[in-house]
């Protein structure tokens, strides 16, 4: 980012106190994305002062006047969102506090082409897959920076910034680690088969694939009953950028758990013999069904792979748009 670019930041961030927007103890909206994620996502969006910029998804209404700050007097920013009491709020807010903000109550799937051509699109939430129609809105050269999924199971959130050409085609696509909340919108996760445990709804798992509900169930089961648990070598934010590597590596058993002992990506599968295998990485720990489990074994291996590449961060993988209908699907590879 130019220094120019930063400084504008950096006053903005100065001018706009986060708890006129997320209240004074930070639940004012709920959920609310951290101002020092706003603040990140706004760096790499690498607003100029003069933009015409648009904002889908107000939630607290922090990102719009912070880019209104950024974008400045011969600035515009227009924010939508579908909810009439987010943008109703953060219209008070924006008028209270003099940011210039046009604030529209609208479905943010359709963009806002009245206002376009935009130089950046800023869309704090997940869609589906990303809409034609953010490209078609943005000036060539333009960045939109939103939350995608880059693939089948239901964590697979990541972050996406992408350039267009003269012919509002994804020129550049970069993938990061992060993530926003699901747009309101219909989410395709087939083909998947997701297990619930009957006594503890808490606890399932989803796995990749049209499979056999009693599978799913079986590898469920095998990690709930007698669990082998042991320290995984991925702790904390390294976890994430193995998870994403694991989802870019896409192993035909690829499987997702909520457990007691937290939220994991893994692998399983049924043994010739019918029994069940399955073994996932948390953000501590390594579970499986059992020590001597070919599911740990194999995870065990990718993990090895991982760190013998070394252990490429999210930002690091190969990302494109890939085109179905009128909307494009994030994914990511593990070749780089």
């Amino acid at each position: 980012m130019p220094d120019t670019a930063q400084s504008a930041l950096d006053r903005a961030i100065a001018a706009v106190p986060v708890e006129r927007f997320h209240g004074a103890d930070g639940h004012a909206v709920r959920p609310c994305t951290p101002a020092s994620v706003t603040h990140r996502h706004l760096q790499m969006l690498d607003v100029q002062p003069g933009a015409n910029v648009l904002d889908i998804g107000i939630g607290s209404g922090l990102s719009a006047a912070l880019l209104a700050e950024i974008a400045g007097p011969q600035g515009h920013v227009t924010a939508v969102d579908i909810e009439p009491h987010l943008a109703a709020r953060a219209a008070d807010l924006y008028s209270e506090h003099g940011h210039k903000v046009t604030v529209v109550v609208s479905d943010g799937l359709l963009g806002h082409p009245s206002q376009a051509p935009y130089d950046h699109i800023l869309v704090g939430t997940t869609p589906p897959a990303i809409p034609d129609a953010w490209l078609q809105q943005l000036k060539p050269g333009g960045t939109l920076l939103c939350g995608v999924r880059i693939g089948l199971l239901p964590g697979a959130f990541a972050i996406a910034r992408v350039t267009v050409d003269a012919h509002h085609q994804p020129h550049t696509v970069e993938i990061h680690h992060g993530g926003y909340t699901p747009m309101i919108a219909a989410y395709p996760l087939a083909p998947v088969t997701r297990a619930v445990h009957p006594q503890r709804p808490e606890q399932s798992l989803t796995a990749v694939g049209e499979h056999e509900q009693c599978l799913a169930d079986a590898l469920l089961a095998s990690l709930i009953e007698t669990p082998h648990i042991e320290a995984a070598p991925a702790a904390g934010p390294e976890y994430f950028h193995l998870k994403n590597w694991l989802v870019a590596t896409a192993p035909s058993d690829l499987l997702e758990a909520t457990l007691d002992q937290g939220n994991g990506t893994g692998i399983g599968s049924l043994a010739p013999d019918g029994t069940a295998h399955a073994a996932v990485a948390t953000d501590e720990h390594f579970i499986a069904d059992r020590p001597d489990s070919p599911a740990l074994a194999r995870l065990h291996a990718l993990v090895h792979r991982w760190q013998q590449a070394g252990a490429p961060r999210t930002h690091q993988l190969r990302a494109r748009l890939l085109r179905e209908g009128d909307a494009w699907n994030a994914r990511v590879s593990a070749t780089t």
